[in-house]
């Protein structure tokens, strides 16, 4: 599931991230440090959004879901993340 998941948000195209990476389900999204807005931000656009993430060092997202997690349900947090990355991306201009 963390070779899916991991796949899934590199396919996200945002010209925000820096950097995808992680271990397992482990994964850390990193928006770039010269971007308006920050990993707190981001965090909490994700929660509107539905999904709860962990802000980390101000410029990473940290996705930590369960290892019982479903192909449908790393689909749908993908998803969500994709979805959330545009809100960041306006609210960055």
């Amino acid at each position: 599931m963390g070779e899916r998941m991991m796949a899934g948000l590199k396919s996200i195209d945002c010209p925000l991230f820096k950097e995808i990476r992680g271990r397992g389900l482990f994964i850390g999204v990193e928006v770039n440090g010269d971007a308006k807005v920050d990993g707190n931000k981001f965090a909490k656009i994700i929660a509107k959004h539905g999904l709860l993430t962990k802000a980390t060092h101000d410029s990473t997202i940290r996705l930590t879901p369960p290892l019982v997690i479903t192909e449908s349900e790393v689909d749908e947090v993908v998803e969500i993340v994709a979805n959330a990355s545009k809100d960041l991306v306006q609210l960055n201009e």
